[in-house]
């Protein structure tokens, strides 16, 4: 599987694939065998109790309290890559050399970090119920072990597009959030809304990128963010799937401009 995005989006996407492999492996050796093991007459009482309780130890494998602290260091593993990547891009392409993190972006760093954390302990949780669904659902219309083992690869690669979604997601929002903060941190009030320029690109966010509210062509402050099309605030990134970016806008090039207009 080949994917376009960024290291921070690839490496995150790496970790969570593991993640459900490991959940797979799990289910082929423990649950498999005992779905695999049940004789036809057998697809009632006894043999959805023996199915559920393998179902059951799973669950509680991905419950466990190694498993969360787990989760929380790849959230915050993951969350510490995206602002090193951003740190090298605004130090090489704007100039922003900012070594200290500031209160605000501590409190960003956490939140991304809590936020992650509870999207990779989904990744098993909803797995593993999509699972149980296409155990249990199927054993009620008759369907043999085989065919319901067989069913259970729809589940898994459900379950990777799932967690790709997860990495592409986040990696945008994570990076949109992060690189707001390290802009103002660096003393910038203004910020340019540049798309990815292609046809993927919302018909509002065109809109918002060539806008002038008053400081040149898609330039915005940061503390008077643009709306969307159904009129929430928003910021390259934060938007469901937005791959928009954010370009630091020096204090002193928008008041020329706002006198060059004037």
């Amino acid at each position: 599987m080949t994917m376009n995005g960024s290291r921070a989006e690839i490496q995150y996407n790496q970790i969570l694939q593991r993640l459900v492999n490991a959940v797979k492996r799990d289910v082929d050796a423990q649950l498999l065998p005992v779905i695999e093991a049940q004789a036809p007459e057998y697809v009632q009482d006894a043999w959805g109790d023996n199915v559920q309780a393998a179902i059951d130890r799973l669950v509680e494998k991905y419950r466990s309290d190694g498993f969360l602290q787990l989760a929380q260091r790849m959230a915050s593993g993951f969350v510490s890559v995206t602002l090193q990547a951003i740190d090298r891009k605004n130090k090489r392409s704007f100039g922003i050399d900012v070594l200290q993190h500031s209160p605000k972006l501590r409190m960003s760093m956490r939140a991304a970090a809590i936020q992650n954390a509870n999207l990779i302990k989904s990744v098993p949780e909803k797995y593993l119920g999509d699972v149980a669904n296409t155990v249990f659902s199927n054993m009620r219309i008759g369907l043999l072990p085989r065919e319901i083992a067989a069913r259970l690869r729809e589940d898994y690669g459900i379950a990777q597009r799932r967690a790709r979604f997860i990495a592409r997601d986040q990696t945008a929002k994570v990076n949109g959030e992060l690189n707001k903060q390290r802009q103002i941190d660096a003393g910038y009030e203004f910020f340019g809304w540049m798309t990815a320029h292609d046809e993927r690109v919302r018909h509002s966010h065109d809109e918002i990128a060539a806008a002038d509210v008053g400081y040149g062509p898609g330039v915005y402050r940061w503390d008077d963010l643009p709306t969307n099309e159904r009129g929430e605030k928003v910021q390259p990134g934060s938007d469901y799937q937005c791959r928009c970016t954010a370009r630091p806008i020096r204090n002193s090039k928008v008041k020329r401009n706002q006198e060059k207009a004037a």
